[in-house]
């Protein structure tokens, strides 16, 4: 049995190729390898699956994967969690395990970030731990809140504000984080029961609708969802049976007429029907072809009455002897040289040259219109060629045919009817496996339904256990006197140099050492060593037997030995027993709680006395082999 709220049983990145895979186990899980392995990559695509907007440009990671699949329980039960890599804005696949019949079936698709609350991966994730719809100062409570205290970033272990402070909004809903964790926030209760009413509904509403399909199931008399399977199964392999021995006659016919006149003839009329269709094309482009030279003609002969309309102008105007002027119709004074204009007296051989271009180009354009007038007629000649070969050929291949058909009846006969059988049977086979599909769908989703009901009630009854627990609060001082007891032990066996006065503020929730506030130290190790004793302290004391706490019981810390050691640019915390000291505190957790939590750490090496056990992935040191083939 389960007994942690949130039990992460596998990471997957689903490959082209192959997948990647790193599979955990309840208390502690040690990632080891050296820079650029994929380590931080792992926390962060699991981030990514739980609901992260977006995640890294990991190159690698993009040419030869696709997606990243998470398998994880919430209290007793096992879903998968399944998101393309690259398309953060597409739908995140949820399915649940179906323990009788050993599979996972789709629970639904959610998004990231939605306006509408119901349809975000926070409500789904929630509603299984019991907070879905809590509100905090008027916004809902999300997932990512409450997944704030399972996951100590690289970049957020030594980054001196554990709750947001710069930021007040986030700041506030995390103090409110806090609060839930614990269970002294004291809004809880009224959200919780609001919530409870909702669920209930919902119940109402999706068992109306798993009744339903029962009923049409069983006025169906359909079967259970083995037998209908097998059904299909046996009618497959029949469908698989007759199409071969369709294939078999169809083989035969062609065998028992292979050599024949009629092989010979049918493979004729196939050349015929392509010379045909060639045919065709050649009488269409003619057609084309033919329309174009008409136009032209056309164009020639219109280009030639003009000219004949401008020549006759030019040498009839000259011809009348003009007394009025035509415009103003006033006498005019006539020219009596003849062989100048009777009007207006210019020189009339200007008037010959351009009678003489006229005609010359009269005479060019008749040349061209005769020629092509000849061309026309080649190629209606041509045409009537092709049109005679379409019928002649059109001709053959009608009594080639009707040879054919009587040539064929002779060894398609005796098949027909037995073929006419196999494709009636297969139509019937065919048509009862399409009824068979209807049903199986039916079937499944009728197993879905049940599913999700049984997950209903489950919410219906974690929100009953929350009320319940709600009425007797956990009493913030005896929760805080604990925790600050932790804080202090964790830093003692931390090696923390100079320790004293170390506790976890009882208003604001911050921690505090040698009296002062964690980022006013001016030390990056000593924040990295107090965050991670805050962390831990939370995580251990929602363990604690009879307290009503809501932390996920999961804690990702990424490189522990961060300003530690080496890196350290403080000395009083260069001591490679500081870091050494961390990972034996890992270690003694695992032999006392391992049951009650679940702790992944990812760090560039680790110390000799690391039980091989926790040891749950470690990538080369050489650098070839990491979380993707030779990143």
């Amino acid at each position: 049995m389960i007994r942690l709220k949130l039990y992460l049983k596998n990471f997957r990145l689903v490959g082209f190729e192959k997948n990647y895979e790193i599979i955990f186990k309840k208390g502690l899980n040690f990632i080891s390898g050296p820079t650029s392995t994929g380590k931080t990559t792992i926390f962060e695509l699991i981030d990514y699956a739980f609901g992260a907007k977006s995640h890294k440009s990991y190159i690698e990671v993009g040419t030869k994967c696709s997606d990243v699949e998470i398998e994880f329980y919430i209290k007793d039960t096992l879903y998968r969690i399944k998101r393309t890599l690259f398309k953060f804005e597409l739908p995140i696949l949820v399915e649940i395990f179906d323990d009788k019949n050993q599979t996972f079936e789709i629970y639904g698709t959610y998004l990231a970030d939605n306006k509408d609350y119901k349809k975000s991966l926070s409500s789904f994730l929630l509603s299984k731990l019991g907070l879905d719809g809590v509100k905090v100062s008027n916004q809902n409570f999300s997932f990512r809140d409450l997944f704030k205290f399972s996951y100590l970033k690289q970049t957020e272990i030594d980054n001196e504000d554990i709750l947001s402070e710069k930021n007040w909004p986030i700041h506030n809903k995390q103090r409110a984080t806090f609060e839930i964790i614990f269970n002294f926030y004291d809004q809880l209760i009224g959200e919780l029961k609001s919530q409870l009413k909702t669920k209930q509904d919902e119940y109402k509403d999706q068992k109306i609708q798993y009744e339903g399909i029962q009923d049409f199931l069983n006025h169906s008399n359909v079967e259970n969802y083995d037998s209908v399977s097998q059904r299909k199964n046996e009618n497959s392999n029949q469908i698989q049976k007759l199409n071969e021995l369709l294939e078999q006659k169809k083989k035969q016919i062609g065998k028992d007429a292979s050599g024949t006149m009629a092989r010979e003839l049918s493979e004729n009329v196939i050349k015929k029907k392509n010379n045909l269709k060639n045919i065709m094309s050649e009488i269409l482009n003619q057609e084309q072809y033919i329309q174009k030279l008409v136009t032209l003609s056309n164009q020639y002969s219109h280009d030639l009455e003009k000219l004949d309309a401008a020549i006759m102008g030019v040498q009839e105007i000259n011809k009348y002897d003009f007394q009025l002027c035509p415009n103003c119709l006033q006498p005019i004074e006539t020219h009596t040289n003849k062989i100048n204009c009777s009007l207006c007296g210019n020189s009339m051989e200007k008037l010959a040259e351009q009678i003489l271009v006229l005609k010359s180009e009269k005479r060019n354009i008749s040349t061209k219109r005769n020629e092509l007038e000849k061309h026309i007629l080649q190629e209606l000649t041509l045409r009537e060629y092709f049109n005679e070969r379409h019928k002649v050929t059109s001709k053959e291949i009608e009594q080639d045919e009707r040879l054919l058909t009587k040539l064929t009846e002779a060894y398609v006969n005796p098949h027909i009817e037995e073929i006419s059988f196999i494709n009636l049977n297969l139509g019937k086979l065919y048509s009862e496996n399409d009824e068979l599909d209807n049903s199986l769908r039916f079937i499944r989703e009728l197993n879905r339904l049940s599913l999700v009901l049984k997950e209903k009630l489950n919410e219906i009854e974690n929100l009953k256990d929350q009320i319940d627990n709600q009425h007797v609060m956990n009493e913030k001082h005896t929760i805080f006197d604990s925790l600050n007891k932790k804080f202090t032990d964790i830093l003692t066996q931390f090696h923390f140099p100079k320790l004293e006065k170390a506790y976890i503020d009882f208003n604001k929730y911050l921690p505090y050492v040698r009296g002062r506030k964690y980022n006013d130290l001016g030390s990056l190790g000593a924040v990295t060593l107090i965050t991670m004793a805050y962390y831990l302290a939370i995580l251990e004391e929602s363990t604690t037997n009879n307290l009503n706490s809501n932390h996920l019981n999961l804690l990702m810390i990424d490189t522990p030995r961060k300003n530690l050691g080496i890196s350290s640019q403080t000395s009083e915390f260069q001591d490679e027993e500081i870091y050494e000291s961390i990972i034996s505190y890992f270690i003694e957790l695992d032999n006392s709680i391992s049951e009650k939590i679940q702790l992944i750490v990812i760090n560039n090496g680790y110390p000799e006395f690391l039980p091989q056990t926790c040891l749950v992935q470690e990538f080369s040191s050489n650098g070839t082999t990491g979380l993707i083939d030779d990143i």
